[in-house]
């Protein structure tokens, strides 16, 4: 089990999410508990989730364009004690 999961739910943030994957791990590199990443992209048109995926991020997809219904499905695949 992982100690924390970050749910980062995204609509057309291919140029956006590489710059904000490198942040989030390097602050977690920086601490002792693991933790995950979960990108949801939420139904983009872009490159959202390849990108995301490229950067080492889990992704998961969301048709539909409410951010509760994408942290929610973020939640539903987490594997972390803390969100």
């Amino acid at each position: 089990v992982t100690d924390y999961s970050i749910v980062i739910p995204a609509y057309d943030e291919e140029l956006l999410l590489p710059a904000t994957i490198t942040a989030l791990r390097k602050a977690m590199a920086e601490i002792p508990e693991t933790g995950e990443i979960i990108v949801v992209d939420n139904n983009s048109k872009d490159a959202t989730a390849e990108v995301a995926r490229d950067a080492g991020a889990r992704v998961t997809f969301e048709p539909v364009n409410r951010i509760s219904s994408s942290r929610n499905a973020g939640a539903k695949i987490a594997h972390g004690k803390w969100l």
